[in-house]
Parts: structure tokens; sequence; C-alpha cells
């Protein structure tokens, strides 16, 4: 029996450490980002207020009944003394507001605020799939780079072994045993800072899928290296300033700002009712009666004075038109730049990928060149040691400057606002 389930729990263990790609660590999130689920409730919310302001132009009815107990003493009725009696009645009123300025303006901005939503329930999904990859590829970074550490360490640790062999039979000085310990202290430290970028990172992909993640997969060194389409940063500009959705966010809340001056202003406008309705009574005592009056009423209200209060709230809205005004001009700005910052990420990004590429081509004939040089005595272990470094780095480089690519090509879209979930499954059909 036990042998059975100790197999059985083998043949789990590979299901069980399977890696995780982008598209797994992307419908994670989707499930359970607050972030996310708080715009999707904010959307929700924001629709209701269509409702609201249909309302307002709807027939209104209105009930209210009333009943007491009375008790009526006199001596100058046709039965003296003492009588007990009851009054009941009630009103039905039916209003239908004819013309109701603020009630139009509010149904405009309605309107406006389900379009400022959506553009910002979009954001959010677009900056979910930003924030996913860019916590997929910096732990992804942060494991290459404690491994990149480690092989260092290794490769150093041998390194101060050889210098150490060598010292003891004389080959060379103690010097060249100290530069080797000293290297080598240094990447135990590299090390212990390389394990607590890779906890951070770990952190900071748990918070938004709330769970704790397998092992990634990683991108493959063969993935294209792509131009964007088009190949113009000034055309990538133009497509933000027309579908960057942060940016039509914020055209829709300057809108919103200047009904809003006609909203306020709507407090010098008269309004116009219709209203409809039904009073019925029966009174009881000695000149009790019972009557119903029906009556059908044109209701003008026009505001005369309300001690400058309309004033002041339609100067408050002009100002605040005024500060949304800039806050589009600062988007568009914004836009501008991290569109043609993400284009020219994308740019340099793949030639710093193919300099690195080579480079670690480079440092690693470098590295065999050194390491032949010490063993015959041309050249001395610190000359090896940097060389060392200058490998593992390069190839640190390359491994971040791939994700880097990635990541800036999805910043590209997302400024752009063309961002989707096809993007993720393009990149991570290169994830192995």
């Amino acid at each position: 029996m036990i042998r059975t389930a100790f197999l059985l729990c083998l043949a789990l263990a590979p299901l069980q450490t399977r890696a995780d790609d982008l598209l797994t660590i992307y419908r994670q999130v989707i499930d359970s980002d607050p972030t996310l689920k708080a715009a999707e409730a904010g959307y929700q919310a924001v629709l209701l207020g269509k409702d609201k302001a249909i309302a307002i132009l709807l027939p209104t009815a209105n009930l209210s009944a009333n009943t007491s107990k009375n008790q009526q003493v006199s001596s100058i009725s046709l039965k003296p003394g003492k009588l007990n009696y009851n009054n009941t009645g009630y009103t039905l009123s039916i209003s239908q507001p004819v013309f109701h300025y603020d009630a139009f303006v509010q149904n405009r901005q309605a309107t406006l605020s389900i379009q400022k939503s959506a553009a910002e329930l979009a954001t959010a999904q677009q900056d979910l799939i930003i924030r996913a990859a860019e916590n997929y590829f910096n732990l992804l970074s942060a494991q290459a780079s404690l491994e990149f550490a480690r092989s260092e360490k290794k490769a150093t640790a041998k390194q101060l072994e050889q210098a150490q062999k060598r010292f003891e039979v004389g080959l060379i000085a103690i010097t060249d045993v100290y530069e080797a310990k000293s290297a080598y202290d240094l990447v135990v430290a590299s090390e212990i800072t390389a394990r607590n970028q890779l906890d951070s990172a770990g952190e900071a992909l748990s918070e938004i899928t709330g769970i704790i993640n397998n092992p990634l997969a990683k991108l493959d060194t063969n993935i294209p290296l792509q131009k964007p389409d088009p190949a113009n940063m000034n055309e990538w500009t133009k497509i933000a300033l027309k579908q960057n959705l942060q940016l039509k966010a914020t055209k829709a809340a300057v809108e919103i700002s200047k009904e809003n001056i006609s909203l306020q202003r709507s407090g010098h406008y008269p309004t116009l009712d219709i209203v409809a309705s039904r009073n019925k009574s029966d009174t009881g005592g000695d000149f009790g009666r019972n009557s119903t009056t029906d009556s059908v009423t044109l209701q003008l209200n026009v505001p005369l004075f309300q001690g400058g209060l309309v004033n002041a709230q339609t100067k408050e809205a002009a100002y605040l038109y005024s500060q949304a005004k800039h806050n589009l001009d600062k988007q568009l700005r914004a836009t501008m730049r991290q569109t043609r910052d993400a284009y020219r990420g994308v740019i340099s990004g793949i030639s710093q990928v193919r300099a690195l590429k080579q480079a670690t081509i480079s440092t690693k004939s470098a590295l065999e060149t050194t390491q032949a040089g010490f063993d015959v005595g041309t050249r001395n272990i610190v000359d090896v040691l940097l060389a060392q470094r200058n490998l593992f780095r390069s190839k640190r480089d390359y491994d971040q400057a791939l994700h880097q690519y990635v990541l800036n090509v999805l910043r590209l879209k997302f400024s752009a606002g063309t961002l989707s979930p096809d993007d993720l499954k393009y990149f991570n059909a290169w994830l192995k």
C-alpha cells in the first residue's frame, strides 16, 4: 500500500512542478486581480447612472393616507355628550416633468460617464496584460540572475581552488590567491542579492495572482526580433492619439466637466411639471362629510434668488472645466512621450539584443583564450576572473535584453490602444 502511494506521488510530481507560462499567469491574474475587479465593479455602477438620469424624466407617483380617532364633546348637537368618530383620507398624485433642463444635462452626462468608464475598464484590462507580463519577466530575469550568480560562484570557486594548488607548488604568488578569494567573496555577495531579488519578484507576482506560482517557462533565444509595423514613430504616435484608452477617458472627462457648467447654470432656469391628483377624505362627527377632489395642474416654478449659490456653483464648474482641459493637455503629451519611448525601446532593444548576443560569443572566446594563457603562465588569475565575470554578465544582460524587448513591444501596443491577449499568445508560443 505504501509502495503504491509512493509510486503515485512520483507519477504526479511532474504535473505539480510543471512550469507556468505567460498565458497561465494571465488567466490567474484575470481571476484574482483586485485592480481589475474594482474597475469592473466601477463600470457596472456607472451603467446605473443612465437609469438614474432617465428616471428623472419619467413620471412619479405618490400615495399618502391618513386616519385619526377623534372624540367630540358638545352640548348643542342633536345628541349632546361625547361622540367618538374616525377621520380617514388619502391623496394620490402623479407628476410628469415637462421641462427640467438639469435632467436633460444629467442624461447627457450619464452617457459621457459610461464612455469614460468603458475606456477606463478597457485601460485596466490592457494594463493587466502589461502588469502580468512585467511581473512574469521580472521574475524570470531574477531567476536567471540567480542562476548566473550560482554558475559564477561555482566557476570562481574552481579558480580559487586551482590558485591555491598552484600557490602550494610555487607556480603563482600569494597575491593571486588573494585576488581569487576576493572575487569569490564578491560573487557570494552577488548571489545573496540575486536571491533576495528573486524572492521580491516572486512576491510581486503572487500579489496579482493570489497564489504561489510554479517555476516559469523561459523565453526561447531564437525568438524573431521584429520591428514595429508600421516602422515609423510618427505613425504610431498618430494611432495613439486616436486610440489610446487613457486619452479617451480624459477626453470624456473634459466633456463631462463642460456639461457640468450647463447643469449648474440650470439653477436659474424655470421648471414645468404636470401634476394630476385625487384627494379623498371621510370626516365623521356632527358635520362629517365625504369628498373626492380630482385635479390636473400645470406647475411652473421660476427661481428668483438663491443667495448667489447658483452663480458660485457655475463659476466653480467653469474652473473645474479648465482644470479638466489642462489634464487633457497633460495626457496628450504623456501619451506622445510614452508611445515614442516605447517605439524607441523596441528599435534599440533589437540592436541591444543582437549586440549582447555577439558579446556573449566574444566573451566566451576571450575567457577560453585567457584561461589558456593562464595555464601557460602568460596571463594571471585576475585576467581569468575578469574574463569569467564578463562572460556571465553578458549572458545575464542578453537574457534581460530579450525580456525588455518583449515588454517594449507590449508597451508600444498599450500606448497605441491596440494591445490584446493575442499579443500574449504570440510571445507565449516562444516560451519553453
